[in-house]
Order: structure tokens, then C-alpha cells, then sequence
């Protein structure tokens, strides 16, 4: 019953309150006729958007929901235990449906990003993140979808529920109704599903807010050919990134970050994601079996500096001067396209002004050293 409701959208089950109560705009005196509730039957206004209250315009639901339980037409509206059961689970199914339909957004930008990143020769490298990206997703995406399951197990235990109560107060007026009512309680174990679903609620949103990350980071990447220079925190720039290749490194080596107070410059931010991603990722491709890589950045007089330093083979002297070089690489044919450290050059020192230094010792690592203009006009 409750799951057909939700489906139809239908306002007299999920907004409207019984008749004989008079509603909040009546009942607290209030001149706010711009308000959508002002003038209309006893409805439940905390989980209409946009509500006036006290000259105060509330937000959305459910994040108003907190404030409003507060008020005290919220509190005479359902001070019916059995109708505060029902309303409750109410919201909890909007929620959860609301949740789920961004779950359902943040899957299908994640998709639609993809297909345009795997497009671009530049972005070649997040075509072989994309297995990555997708296990980072898969286990939020799985317990979101394991709570749904659950939930939907529990819409069909209350609606029966709530249907045998409906029955009972029609049926039955004598004292041993209230009996009857603890019995059906019981019967279909309604205690527990109320005490388990603010935990499932909680972390569905949980598993949402991390997958909505994922999508928005690589949304960024997505845009690297975009012209707008702005300002930016270069270690969030670095965060960012790590974000998205976490599942390429995570194995292979420990991550140190030792990161410097840095202003805010005037960059490229996406451009500078793409550069951090080619040399993290090179870095982790260079460490056999486990190692580290070291990330520090500085702050100096009218410059910053980014090191991304590992433990990994090293490059040999005949190679070092050619790295820079389009179409060179010294990886598998498939494996790379040569352009990442000529993109990377051509980023820092074109786009930024700046300029990006390596060493390297064989067999005990390499590090480049990205410097940049401290701009902020």
C-alpha cells in the first residue's frame, strides 16, 4: 500500500493532515499569504518546500525537517502515537525515494562523464582509471542498494500493518483495543524496523555523498580543455586527484603527504589536476611490489612548489633528457601513448608560466618538481 502511494505521488496521503485540525496558518495566527500553505486545508507543512514560518522562508524537505519538529503545530499535529508512526515512515520513504533517484544522477553523470573522458586522446590515462573509478563506487553503490532492498522488505511489513490497524479502529471500539493494537505490534515486529531505519537512512546518505565525490571529481577532470583561469588551492587540487587514482595506488605503495601552508593562485585548476594525475600515476607505474611516494608542496616568495617523489626504478641518464618528448615512452606498445609528460610540459610551462624539473637515480626513484607563479590577479 504504502509503495503504490509513493508511486502515485498522492497529496492526501503524504500532505494533508485530518480535517478536524485546524491548519498552521490558523492555528499560529499567521499573515504570511505568500506562503504555499497559507489558505489551503490542514496540510503537513513540514515537508513542503518553501514554507514561510515567523517571516522566516524554510528550505527543502527533509532538511527542514529538524527545525520544524520543533514547532509546536508539528507536535500537536501528531501527538497520536499511531498517526506519528505512520507519518514518520512517510518521510522516511520520500527520503530514501529521493536519495535513491540522486544515487540513480550520480550514476548516470559518472557514466555520461566517462564516455566523453575515454574520447579525449589527452585524457587517455582516466580510460584506464575507469575499472578503478568504478571499483571505488562499487561498494557504496552495494549497501545502498542492500538498505533499499531491506527498506522495501519493511514498506510491505508496515502496510499490512497499517492496514490491520485501519481495520481494528473501524471495527473495534472497546477496551481491548489498545490490547488488540500491541499484538499486531508485535505480530509484525514493528519495534525493531522502527529502531533499524534511521541507522539504514543514515548510511544510504553516507553511501551517496561518497559516490556523489567520485562523480564530481572526475567531472572536473572531464573538463581540462575548458579556458577559465581562477583561483585555487593547489593542495586540494592534489587531493582531488588522489581521489580519483586512490585505486591505482593504494596497492602498490604508501601515499605521505606533507603538504605546505600554501596561498590561493591564479590558475588552470582542471588543467593542474591533469598534471598531478600523469605524474602520480607514473609513479606508482614505476614502483615494483610495494614502495612510497612522498607529496610536499611549498610556499616561497613568488612561487610554490609541488615534489611527487618515489621509490621506484628510476629513469636511466639516455632517457632522462627524451621523457618530455611527444611520443616518447618507455612502456609496453597499449600501455602508453607517450603524450602524458609532453602534456604535463606543456601545462606547466605554457599554460602556467612555470617550469617542472626531474631527477632520477636507477633502481632508487625519481622526482619532479613542479614550480609555479604565485599569481593572484
Amino acid at each position: 500500500m504504502i509503495q503504490r502511494l509513493t508511486e502515485e505521488r498522492k497529496e492526501d496521503f503524504f500532505f494533508t493532515l485530518p480535517p478536524e485540525l485546524d491548519p498552521c496558518w490558523k492555528t499560529r495566527q499567521c499573515v504570511q499569504k505568500e506562503c504555499v500553505c497559507f489558505g489551503r486545508e490542514p496540510l503537513q507543512c513540514w515537508t513542503i518546500d518553501g514554507t514561510r514560518c515567523k517571516g522566516e522562508v524554510k528550505g527543502r524537505f527533509p532538511y527542514k525537517l529538524k527545525d520544524c519538529m520543533a514547532c509546536d503545530f508539528y507536535q500537536e499535529a501528531t501527538d497520536d502515537p499511531v498517526l506519528r508512526i505512520g507519518i514518520q515512515f512517510s518521510h522516511l520513504m520520500q527520503i530514501i525515494e529521493k536519495k535513491n533517484s540522486e544515487l540513480q544522477n550520480a550514476y548516470d553523470e559518472l557514466k555520461a562523464t566517462q564516455s566523453h573522458l575515454v574520447q579525449q586522446e589527452k585524457m587517455a590515462s582516466i580510460g584506464q582509471l575507469a575499472a578503478g573509478v568504478a571499483h571505488e563506487i562499487n561498494n557504496p553503490i552495494g549497501f545502498v542498494t542492500s538498505n533499499l532492498g531491506t527498506l522495501q522488505k519493511y514498506a510491505a511489513r508496515m502496510a499490512e500493518f497499517l492496514k490491520m490497524q485501519a481495520e481494528l479502529y473501524s471495527q473495534d471500539t472497546g477496551d481491548d483495543r489498545a490490547i488488540r493494537l500491541g499484538e499486531i505490534r508485535r505480530q509484525f515486529n514493528i519495534e525493531p524496523i522502527l529502531e533499524d531505519l534511521p541507522s539504514l537512512v543514515a548510511e544510504s546518505l553516507d553511501g551517496v555523498e561518497r559516490v556523489r565525490k567520485i562523480v564530481q571529481n572526475l567531472k572536473s577532470f572531464s573538463r581540462v580543455d575548458q579556458s577559465d583561469c581562477s583561483l585555487a588551492d593547489i593542495n586540494q587540487c592534489l587531493e582531488d586527484t588522489l581521489n580519483i587514482i586512490w585505486n591505482e595506488l593504494k596497492y602498490k605503495c604508501i601515499v605521505k603527504k606533507e603538504y605546505g601552508d600554501l596561498p590561493q593562485i591564479r590558475c588552470y585548476p582542471q588543467q593542474l589536476n591533469q598534471v598531478f594525475m600523469n605524474l602520480l600515476v607514473n609513479a606508482a607505474q614505476a614502483i615494483e611490489g610495494q614502495g612510497e611516494i612522498v607529496i610536499s608542496t611549498r610556499a616561497h616568495a613568488t612561487e610554490i612548489t609541488v615534489a611527487i617523489a618515489d621509490s621506484g626504478c628510476g629513469i636511466s641518464p639516455e632517457n632522462l633528457s627524451r621523457i618530455f618528448d611527444p611520443f616518447f615512452t618507455t612502456k609496453e606498445v597499449g600501455k602508453g601513448t607517450g603524450l602524458g609528460l609532453s602534456i604535463t610540459y606543456n601545462i606547466v610551462t605554457k599554460k602556467h608560466d612555470g617550469k617542472i624539473e626531474v631527477t632520477s637515480e636507477p633502481g632508487k626513484g625519481t622526482t619532479f618538481v613542479v614550480t609555479l607563479p604565485i599569481k593572484t590577479e
